[in-house]
């Protein structure tokens, strides 16, 4: 009977790994996945580098001379308008008029 019972239980731990196996088993590979954008928009390279952007202010660019240029309406397949642009005047102070 001792006997019976140990086949038994061998029996069972074997299924039993075997089962586990099976789950443990290396899932396939997934392919890169390609991501096209449903909109594009350009900016000309003169405006210079992107320096940020919020929901409020828009995407902001600062060109070589200083310049910043702000763009709230994005258009899609298009160049960007410039809503807002900040241009350095020569010779002003830091602090204003002073």
């Amino acid at each position: 009977m001792k006997a019976k019972i140990q086949k038994v239980l061998f029996f069972v731990l074997v299924a039993a790994l075997i089962a586990l196996g099976v789950r443990a088993a290396v899932p396939k590979k997934v392919g890169p996945q390609v991501w096209t954008p449903g909109c594009v928009s350009t900016v000309p390279r003169s405006w210079g580098q992107f320096k940020g952007g919020s929901a409020q202010s828009g995407l902001a660019f600062e060109d070589p001379a200083g310049t910043l240029r702000f763009v709230t309406n994005i258009p899609c397949d298009g160049t960007s308008f410039v809503a807002l642009e900040i241009s350095r005047t020569p010779g002003a102070s830091a602090n204003g008029s002073n």
